[in-house]
């Protein structure tokens, strides 16, 4: 390790949480598992705010304990923000139910559950891991306790824990080969109002049953949709939107099913019932103590932590950053290492793992390793923009075992962060204490309110519209008067022109923008092989002659830049990228590079479609500059600039 910063260093006490009454299968509940197990079928929404390491996870299981004692059989679905998170809960939930005494045939788990001594009969727990890879058989289980294919059937007897992302109930459509139907009706949602739509889709009435009975199965069951602050702006509109047609099917059928949001920190949704649980002084240890030290760069916080790590240690180490560049570079001097990103590929002397990250010893990522990954980490080396992001990088450390754990923190060493940091020099302070010192250290995440612009509320309303038609033309005339109600009466217009005229004439269109997830660009490496555009944009050299990416880690803020006689064609809008080329001849400016490239020549971005917002649709007001290019470095989205001097923003481009 290198030593040439200034360290502030305390340490954190073990934290505890109040332990519960309840013993099932030998593990006793925590208060709060406890009264989640209560909450769940009285109320409709729950947020769940509770510290990492204390035992989110086991709620999916009490879930499908309930579901059992009760007698209803629902399915538990835990949807997670990323894929490297789902595996890790696979894994964790397989764990625990062998130390509950289950028995294991392959995916499927069967035992007697016991609470308190008393006997309460047996439960059958089948588990199903839904992403784009397992369903593919990419990724697989290495022993065999999960299943990768979305089932066509459920056994009666058995309960299913489905753990997956956001675009489950698509996968389900896709893996059913009805993407077909499903355009169909999203086509009648943007041309048709609720009437003439019905009339529309009324010869296809069979195949839209079917379909809805596939969407039954996706909501059919107790929700458990972890991490949900980490969602913002067109991702956390989806989820909404998903979460609505959860909460509108289960009126219909009249099911008592709760929808469990779990977060470390704050989120701005209104739930019926909350509960939030503090650390005690004694109770069930959730972390043991941790030697923390604060290093106060003078530099770039990210660039030295690079600089002083070489190595991981005799213990578990990871290193958590913000930037792929530093990554790669990090990644280019260690002799060897697991890497957790966005990006499909190894890199360096890193190794692309996915799975299995609780057999290495020192482990490189960025913000796929802060959703909640639960292994034994005893040292740390991280950054973070922001308190929440923080809070949630250093929890993924001192969460097992004996000993202590150790964490450095690279900081701008600001006058106020040396203030607060200089009170807690050498003491030792409760976990609680730690919470509110990054919080007067850290700023708050900033809420980017794209959810709320043009193109997220016509989304919203589409899905909702598609939603509202499957159920009415599949169940028929003695539901229209409901569905009315909950079909959105707003046009689907964008500058007075109906959306389905913008879009490309294709079924597959119509799913993809509206369906999933906005995002999907992918670039090539020169070596061969995909990934996400923007990573690579923003963290490679581009060559533009070959259209491809090099392995050349490279710190790059692309810009766009309007033929001068168009800038007046900057505005709020929705268009295909061919339209974005032609209104405004736009250039891509890599600047780091020295590269003005017309996009138009860009075959990475052909297929895309473009929303352009300016300081008139958002409602960043002054703030609009800063927050282009802050939106920028995580979003599909590129700040348009007046002029080469790149000074004065005047637009953003965020690409679908």
């Amino acid at each position: 390790m290198k030593s040439g910063l200034t360290g502030i260093s305390f340490t954190v006490k073990e934290a505890y949480i109040e332990e519960g009454d309840a013993i099932i299968n030998g593990i006793r509940l925590r208060r709060f598992q406890e009264e989640l197990f209560n909450s769940l079928g009285k109320y409709r929404r729950i947020l769940l705010r509770a510290p990492t390491g204390s035992g989110k996870t086991f709620t999916l299981i009490l879930a499908a304990i309930k579901s059992r004692l009760e007698a209803q059989h629902y399915p538990v679905v835990g949807i997670y923000p990323s894929k490297a998170l789902v595996y890790d809960q696979a894994r964790s939930i397989c764990e625990t139910l062998r130390k509950m005494g289950l028995r294991q045939y392959e995916n499927r788990f069967i035992g007697d559950i016991v609470i308190n001594g008393e006997n309460k009969g047996s439960i059958e727990l089948n588990i199903y891991v839904v992403t784009s890879e397992s369903r593919r058989g990419i990724v697989t289980a290495e022993d065999d306790c999960w299943q990768g294919d979305i089932p066509s059937d459920y056994p009666p007897s058995v309960i299913p824990i489905v753990l997956t992302v956001p675009e489950y109930p698509y996968m389900i459509i896709t893996a059913m080969n009805r993407q077909y139907t499903a355009s169909r009706i999203i086509e009648a949602a943007l041309k048709y109002d609720f009437d003439d739509a019905v009339r529309v889709l009324g010869g296809l009435r069979s195949e839209v049953r079917e379909l809805y009975n596939d969407f039954a199965r996706a909501f059919n069951g107790y929700w458990f949709i972890d991490e949900f602050h980490l969602y913002s702006g067109l991702a956390r509109k989806s989820m909404l939107a998903l979460i609505e047609m959860f909460e509108k099917y289960n009126s219909v059928i009249k099911s008592n099913k709760s929808v469990v949001f779990s977060s470390a920190t704050p989120v701005p949704i209104s739930v019926d019932k909350a509960i939030e649980v503090k650390t005690v002084d004694k109770g069930s240890r959730i972390r043991k103590a941790t030697h923390v030290v604060f290093h106060l760069s003078t530099h770039n916080p990210q660039e030295e932590l690079v600089n002083y790590v070489q190595e991981g240690g005799e213990v578990r180490t990871a290193v958590i950053l913000d930037r792929i560049y530093y990554i790669a570079e990090l990644c280019r001097r260690v002799k060897d290492a697991a890497v957790v990103w966005g990006l499909d590929i190894a890199y360096g002397n890193c190794r692309k793992v996915e799975k299995g990250l609780d057999r290495e010893k020192f482990i490189i990522g960025n913000q796929a390793m802060s959703f909640g990954i639960d292994i034994d980490l005893d040292k740390g080396f991280i950054h973070a923009h922001d308190a929440e992001t923080l809070i949630q990088r250093f929890g993924r450390f001192g969460r097992h075992g004996n000993g202590a754990a150790e964490v450095h923190v690279f900081i701008e060493a600001g006058a106020k962060a040396i203030h607060e940091l200089s009170s807690v020099k050498g003491k030792d302070v409760s976990y609680e204490e730690f919470l509110d010192l990054i919080r007067k250290i850290y700023r708050e995440r900033i809420y980017d309110k794209l959810d709320e612009i043009f193109f997220s509320r016509i989304r919203y309303d589409i899905m909702m519209r598609v939603f509202t038609l499957t159920y009415a033309v599949s169940q028929g005339e003695h539901v229209y008067s409901l569905a009315r109600q909950w079909y959105p009466s707003n046009e689907a217009l964008i500058n007075g022109k109906p959306i389905h005229e913008i879009l490309r004439p294709s079924y597959d269109e119509y799913f993809y923008v509206f369906a999933y997830r906005p995002g999907g660009l992918r670039g090539r490496w020169c070596e061969g092989g995909e990934d996400e555009l923007f990573s690579m944009l923003r963290n490679f050299a581009y060559d533009h002659y070959n259209h491809c990416f090099t392995k050349n880690p490279l710190k790059e803020m692309p810009a766009i830049i309007p033929s001068e006689r168009k800038i007046g064609s900057v505005k709020c809008d929705f268009m295909t990228f061919n339209d974005f080329s032609r209104s405004l001849s736009p250039r891509l400016i890599l600047q780091r590079q020295g590269m003005s490239v017309p996009m138009s020549r860009m075959r990475e971005f052909e297929n895309s479609y473009v929303v352009m917002l300016t300081r008139e649709c958002t409602d960043w007001g002054s703030d609009f500059p800063e927050m282009a290019r802050l939106v920028s470095t995580y979003e599909n989205a590129i700040p348009i600039y007046r002029d080469e001097q790149l000074t004065t923003v005047i637009g953003l481009a965020l690409f679908i």
